[in-house]
Protein backbone atom coordinates (compact mmCIF):
# COMPACT_ATOMS: atom_id res chain seq x y z
CA UNK A 1 0.00 0.00 0.00
CA UNK A 2 1.32 3.55 -1.25
CA UNK A 3 2.03 5.98 1.66
CA UNK A 4 -1.13 8.38 2.13
CA UNK A 5 0.50 11.09 4.61
CA UNK A 6 4.49 11.31 4.25
CA UNK A 7 6.26 13.92 6.59
CA UNK A 8 9.27 15.46 4.91
CA UNK A 9 12.73 16.61 7.18
CA UNK A 10 14.60 19.04 5.43
CA UNK A 11 17.79 20.57 5.91
CA UNK A 12 16.89 23.55 8.38
CA UNK A 13 19.22 26.07 5.88
CA UNK A 14 17.02 28.43 3.95
CA UNK A 15 18.15 27.40 0.31
CA UNK A 16 18.31 23.82 1.35
CA UNK A 17 14.34 24.04 2.38
CA UNK A 18 13.97 25.88 -1.08
CA UNK A 19 15.29 23.22 -3.20
CA UNK A 20 13.43 21.16 -0.73
CA UNK A 21 10.42 21.72 -2.14
CA UNK A 22 11.42 19.68 -5.64
CA UNK A 23 10.97 16.49 -3.93
CA UNK A 24 7.07 17.81 -3.14
CA UNK A 25 6.32 18.64 -6.18
CA UNK A 26 7.97 15.42 -7.50
CA UNK A 27 5.67 13.54 -5.01
CA UNK A 28 2.25 15.32 -6.18
CA UNK A 29 3.38 14.67 -9.98
CA UNK A 30 3.60 10.94 -8.98
CA UNK A 31 -0.15 11.11 -6.66
CA UNK A 32 -1.66 14.31 -5.85
CA UNK A 33 -3.56 12.57 -3.36
CA UNK A 34 -1.13 12.20 -0.52
CA UNK A 35 -0.33 14.59 2.31
CA UNK A 36 2.67 16.09 2.59
CA UNK A 37 3.68 17.97 5.77
CA UNK A 38 7.60 19.55 6.29
CA UNK A 39 8.97 19.78 9.86
CA UNK A 40 10.78 23.03 10.25
CA UNK A 41 12.24 25.52 12.82
CA UNK A 42 9.85 28.04 13.47
CA UNK A 43 11.39 30.66 11.62
CA UNK A 44 10.79 28.63 8.35
CA UNK A 45 7.08 27.74 8.77
CA UNK A 46 5.82 31.31 6.53
CA UNK A 47 8.33 29.40 4.29
CA UNK A 48 6.37 25.90 3.79
CA UNK A 49 3.08 28.10 3.72
CA UNK A 50 4.21 29.53 0.68
CA UNK A 51 4.46 25.92 -1.10
CA UNK A 52 1.29 24.66 -2.20
CA UNK A 53 2.48 21.52 -2.33
CA UNK A 54 2.73 21.42 1.45
CA UNK A 55 -0.01 20.52 3.66
CA UNK A 56 1.26 22.30 6.57
CA UNK A 57 4.32 23.15 8.46
CA UNK A 58 5.25 20.96 11.41
CA UNK A 59 7.56 23.01 13.77
CA UNK A 60 10.06 21.89 15.82
CA UNK A 61 11.42 24.81 18.36
CA UNK A 62 14.81 24.04 18.67
CA UNK A 63 17.59 26.12 17.37
CA UNK A 64 19.99 24.89 14.48
CA UNK A 65 22.83 23.27 16.36
CA UNK A 66 20.19 21.95 19.71
CA UNK A 67 19.99 18.40 20.25
CA UNK A 68 16.34 18.72 22.04
CA UNK A 69 15.55 15.47 22.94
CA UNK A 70 13.29 16.01 25.44
CA UNK A 71 11.31 18.52 22.50
CA UNK A 72 11.90 16.12 20.11
CA UNK A 73 10.73 13.16 21.94
CA UNK A 74 7.18 15.30 23.17
CA UNK A 75 6.25 16.37 19.05
CA UNK A 76 7.25 12.56 18.67
CA UNK A 77 4.66 11.70 20.68
CA UNK A 78 1.75 14.25 19.14
CA UNK A 79 2.72 12.82 15.95
CA UNK A 80 2.48 9.63 16.69
CA UNK A 81 0.55 7.21 13.95
CA UNK A 82 0.06 10.13 12.08
CA UNK A 83 2.12 9.65 9.00
CA UNK A 84 2.87 6.03 6.86
CA UNK A 85 6.01 7.15 5.47
CA UNK A 86 8.85 10.07 6.22
CA UNK A 87 11.91 11.09 4.24
CA UNK A 88 14.66 12.50 6.12
CA UNK A 89 16.94 14.73 3.80
CA UNK A 90 19.69 15.60 5.86
CA UNK A 91 22.50 13.00 7.08
CA UNK A 92 22.31 13.42 10.64
CA UNK A 93 21.29 11.03 13.70
CA UNK A 94 18.81 13.79 15.12
CA UNK A 95 17.01 14.67 11.73
CA UNK A 96 16.07 11.13 11.95
CA UNK A 97 14.77 11.19 15.73
CA UNK A 98 11.47 12.13 15.43
CA UNK A 99 10.19 9.71 12.71
CA UNK A 100 11.60 7.12 14.60
CA UNK A 101 10.00 8.11 18.11
CA UNK A 102 6.94 8.45 15.83
CA UNK A 103 6.82 4.90 15.10
CA UNK A 104 6.63 5.95 11.24
CA UNK A 105 6.85 2.69 9.21
CA UNK A 106 8.21 3.73 6.42
CA UNK A 107 11.36 6.20 7.29
CA UNK A 108 13.49 6.65 4.40
CA UNK A 109 16.93 8.83 4.47
CA UNK A 110 20.19 8.29 2.93
CA UNK A 111 23.13 6.48 4.49
CA UNK A 112 25.07 8.59 7.23
CA UNK A 113 26.33 8.63 10.80
CA UNK A 114 24.80 4.80 11.37
CA UNK A 115 21.75 5.49 11.35
CA UNK A 116 20.55 1.88 10.42
CA UNK A 117 17.95 1.45 12.61
CA UNK A 118 16.24 4.99 12.68
CA UNK A 119 16.13 4.81 9.10
CA UNK A 120 14.98 1.22 7.45
CA UNK A 121 14.53 2.52 3.82
CA UNK A 122 18.39 3.40 2.69
CA UNK A 123 19.21 5.66 -0.47
CA UNK A 124 23.06 5.58 -1.31
CA UNK A 125 24.60 8.22 -3.58
CA UNK A 126 28.26 8.53 -4.72
CA UNK A 127 30.04 11.59 -3.37
CA UNK A 128 29.71 13.34 -6.61
CA UNK A 129 25.66 12.54 -7.06
CA UNK A 130 25.06 13.70 -2.81
CA UNK A 131 26.36 17.05 -3.54
CA UNK A 132 23.85 17.36 -6.54
CA UNK A 133 21.21 18.59 -3.58
CA UNK A 134 18.23 19.00 -6.15
CA UNK A 135 18.44 15.59 -8.09
CA UNK A 136 19.25 13.86 -4.56
CA UNK A 137 15.90 15.40 -3.26
CA UNK A 138 13.81 14.41 -5.55
CA UNK A 139 15.91 10.75 -6.12
CA UNK A 140 14.37 10.18 -2.74
CA UNK A 141 10.83 9.37 -3.38
CA UNK A 142 10.19 6.37 -6.20
CA UNK A 143 13.00 5.66 -8.71
CA UNK A 144 16.47 7.96 -9.00
CA UNK A 145 15.87 10.21 -12.03
CA UNK A 146 17.39 13.50 -13.10
CA UNK A 147 15.59 16.79 -12.11
CA UNK A 148 12.84 17.93 -14.53
CA UNK A 149 11.79 21.62 -14.91
CA UNK A 150 8.40 21.00 -14.05
CA UNK A 151 10.00 20.14 -10.11
CA UNK A 152 11.55 23.71 -10.18
CA UNK A 153 10.75 25.32 -7.03
CA UNK A 154 7.53 28.05 -7.32
CA UNK A 155 6.85 30.08 -4.18
CA UNK A 156 4.12 32.12 -4.10
CA UNK A 157 3.23 35.67 -3.58
CA UNK A 158 1.07 37.40 -0.76
CA UNK A 159 -0.30 40.54 -2.63
CA UNK A 160 -1.59 41.63 0.92
CA UNK A 161 1.74 41.58 2.48
CA UNK A 162 3.38 42.65 -0.63
CA UNK A 163 1.01 45.95 -0.52
CA UNK A 164 2.32 46.45 3.05
CA UNK A 165 5.70 45.88 2.13
CA UNK A 166 5.32 48.85 -0.29
CA UNK A 167 3.65 52.01 1.88
CA UNK A 168 5.78 50.42 5.42
CA UNK A 169 8.59 50.24 3.79
CA UNK A 170 8.19 53.36 1.23
CA UNK A 171 9.11 51.94 -1.79
CA UNK A 172 8.24 54.00 -4.92
CA UNK A 173 7.50 52.23 -7.91
CA UNK A 174 8.66 54.74 -10.37
CA UNK A 175 11.83 52.62 -11.48
CA UNK A 176 12.07 48.74 -11.59
CA UNK A 177 13.98 47.29 -8.69
CA UNK A 178 17.10 45.13 -8.10
CA UNK A 179 17.60 43.07 -5.34
CA UNK A 180 20.69 42.53 -4.11
CA UNK A 181 22.12 39.61 -1.48
CA UNK A 182 25.36 39.75 -0.45
CA UNK A 183 25.82 37.69 2.22
CA UNK A 184 25.93 33.93 2.57
CA UNK A 185 25.62 32.02 5.83
CA UNK A 186 28.37 29.53 4.54
CA UNK A 187 31.50 31.82 4.72
CA UNK A 188 33.68 34.22 2.88
CA UNK A 189 34.30 31.96 0.42
CA UNK A 190 30.85 32.37 -1.11
CA UNK A 191 31.00 36.11 -0.54
CA UNK A 192 31.66 38.32 -4.00
CA UNK A 193 33.44 41.36 -2.36
CA UNK A 194 31.49 44.59 -1.24
CA UNK A 195 33.45 46.81 -3.28
CA UNK A 196 32.17 44.68 -6.43
CA UNK A 197 28.94 45.36 -5.16
CA UNK A 198 29.22 48.87 -4.86
CA UNK A 199 31.20 49.45 -7.79
CA UNK A 200 27.84 47.56 -9.24
CA UNK A 201 25.19 49.83 -7.57
CA UNK A 202 26.82 52.77 -9.15
CA UNK A 203 26.23 52.00 -12.86
CA UNK A 204 22.77 50.73 -11.95
CA UNK A 205 21.45 53.65 -9.30
CA UNK A 206 20.29 55.85 -12.26
CA UNK A 207 17.57 53.59 -13.60
CA UNK A 208 17.29 51.19 -11.11
CA UNK A 209 15.96 51.05 -7.03
CA UNK A 210 18.11 48.66 -5.32
CA UNK A 211 17.35 47.15 -2.46
CA UNK A 212 19.70 45.13 -0.36
CA UNK A 213 18.58 41.82 1.69
CA UNK A 214 19.99 39.96 4.43
CA UNK A 215 19.70 38.88 7.92
CA UNK A 216 20.81 41.52 10.69
CA UNK A 217 24.14 39.98 11.47
CA UNK A 218 24.53 40.99 7.43
CA UNK A 219 23.74 44.59 8.49
CA UNK A 220 26.98 45.93 8.47
CA UNK A 221 27.70 44.55 4.49
CA UNK A 222 24.14 46.14 3.73
CA UNK A 223 25.56 49.43 5.27
CA UNK A 224 28.74 49.37 3.12
CA UNK A 225 26.63 49.44 -0.03
CA UNK A 226 23.63 51.89 0.36
CA UNK A 227 24.33 55.19 -0.30
CA UNK A 228 20.72 56.10 1.37
CA UNK A 229 19.13 57.21 -2.28
CA UNK A 230 18.53 54.49 -4.60
CA UNK A 231 20.21 51.57 -2.75
CA UNK A 232 18.77 50.92 0.73
CA UNK A 233 19.68 48.27 3.17
CA UNK A 234 16.86 46.18 4.24
CA UNK A 235 19.24 43.71 6.24
CA UNK A 236 17.35 42.31 9.11
CA UNK A 237 14.44 44.52 8.74
CA UNK A 238 12.83 41.79 6.27
CA UNK A 239 11.55 38.62 7.34
CA UNK A 240 11.77 35.24 4.99
CA UNK A 241 8.02 35.59 3.75
CA UNK A 242 8.95 39.38 2.60
CA UNK A 243 12.17 38.80 1.30
CA UNK A 244 9.77 36.22 -1.13
CA UNK A 245 7.25 39.23 -1.92
CA UNK A 246 10.01 41.47 -2.40
CA UNK A 247 11.67 39.38 -5.20
CA UNK A 248 7.94 38.70 -6.91
CA UNK A 249 8.06 42.81 -7.96
CA UNK A 250 11.53 42.67 -8.17
CA UNK A 251 13.12 42.53 -12.09
CA UNK A 252 16.60 41.32 -11.08
CA UNK A 253 18.24 39.59 -7.66
CA UNK A 254 21.84 39.71 -8.06
CA UNK A 255 23.30 37.18 -5.30
CA UNK A 256 25.98 34.68 -3.94
CA UNK A 257 25.48 30.87 -4.06
CA UNK A 258 22.96 31.50 -0.97
CA UNK A 259 19.97 30.93 0.44
CA UNK A 260 18.42 34.28 -1.38
CA UNK A 261 19.36 33.01 -4.46
CA UNK A 262 17.30 29.74 -4.30
CA UNK A 263 14.58 32.14 -3.12
CA UNK A 264 14.71 34.00 -5.66
CA UNK A 265 14.87 31.24 -8.25
CA UNK A 266 11.96 30.62 -7.36
CA UNK A 267 10.25 33.75 -7.63
CA UNK A 268 9.29 36.00 -10.83
CA UNK A 269 12.90 37.78 -10.61
CA UNK A 270 16.11 37.01 -12.94
CA UNK A 271 18.27 35.16 -10.84
CA UNK A 272 22.21 36.79 -11.46
CA UNK A 273 24.20 34.21 -9.82
CA UNK A 274 27.63 34.68 -8.46
CA UNK A 275 29.80 31.52 -7.54
CA UNK A 276 33.18 31.24 -5.79
CA UNK A 277 34.08 28.40 -3.79
CA UNK A 278 31.00 25.66 -4.96
CA UNK A 279 30.14 24.51 -8.68
CA UNK A 280 26.89 25.73 -10.31
CA UNK A 281 27.07 22.48 -11.64
CA UNK A 282 25.78 21.15 -8.18
CA UNK A 283 23.50 23.54 -6.78
CA UNK A 284 22.34 25.81 -9.47
CA UNK A 285 19.50 28.16 -9.27
CA UNK A 286 16.62 25.94 -10.08
CA UNK A 287 15.11 28.47 -13.09
CA UNK A 288 14.93 29.28 -16.86
CA UNK A 289 15.50 33.09 -15.96
CA UNK A 290 19.08 33.03 -14.86
CA UNK A 291 22.95 34.17 -15.71
CA UNK A 292 25.71 32.71 -14.09
CA UNK A 293 29.50 34.61 -12.84
CA UNK A 294 31.30 31.55 -12.47
CA UNK A 295 35.32 31.91 -12.83
CA UNK A 296 36.69 28.36 -12.24
CA UNK A 297 40.07 29.07 -10.30
CA UNK A 298 42.58 25.95 -10.44
CA UNK A 299 41.83 25.01 -6.79
CA UNK A 300 37.66 25.90 -7.57
CA UNK A 301 35.61 24.61 -6.82
CA UNK A 302 36.94 24.15 -2.91
CA UNK A 303 33.48 23.80 -0.99
CA UNK A 304 36.37 25.65 1.95
CA UNK A 305 34.54 28.53 4.06
CA UNK A 306 37.46 30.08 4.08
CA UNK A 307 39.79 30.53 0.76
CA UNK A 308 43.33 28.45 1.94
CA UNK A 309 45.24 30.98 -0.47
CA UNK A 310 44.43 33.81 0.99
CA UNK A 311 43.41 35.31 -2.20
CA UNK A 312 39.85 34.43 -3.05
CA UNK A 313 40.55 34.57 -6.86
CA UNK A 314 37.20 32.77 -7.81
CA UNK A 315 35.54 35.91 -6.57
CA UNK A 316 37.82 38.66 -6.80
CA UNK A 317 38.27 38.03 -10.98
CA UNK A 318 34.58 38.24 -11.50
CA UNK A 319 33.92 42.10 -12.78
CA UNK A 320 31.77 44.36 -11.87
CA UNK A 321 31.40 45.00 -15.43
CA UNK A 322 30.57 41.95 -16.54
CA UNK A 323 27.89 40.97 -14.17
CA UNK A 324 26.25 44.70 -15.45
CA UNK A 325 26.10 42.84 -18.70
CA UNK A 326 23.07 40.39 -17.40
CA UNK A 327 20.91 43.83 -17.26
CA UNK A 328 20.88 44.04 -20.88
Amino acid sequence: MSAKNILIVPQNWLGDIVMAQTLLKKIKDKNNSINIDVLVEPVFEELIDRMPEANRAIVLNCKHNELGLGKRFRLAKQLSGTYDQSIVLSRSIKSALIPYLAKIPIRTGERGESRYILINDLKSFSKEDRRKTAYRYVSMYSEKEELDEKYYPTLEADPENTNNLISNLGIKLDKKIVIFAPGAAFGPSKMWPVDKFKELGSKLENNFLILILGSKNEAHIGEQIANGRSIISLCGKTSIKDAVDLMHISEFCVSNDSGLMHLASATKTKSISIYGATSPDLTPPLTNNKEIHYVKASCSPCFEKICKYGHYNCLVEIQADDVFKSFK
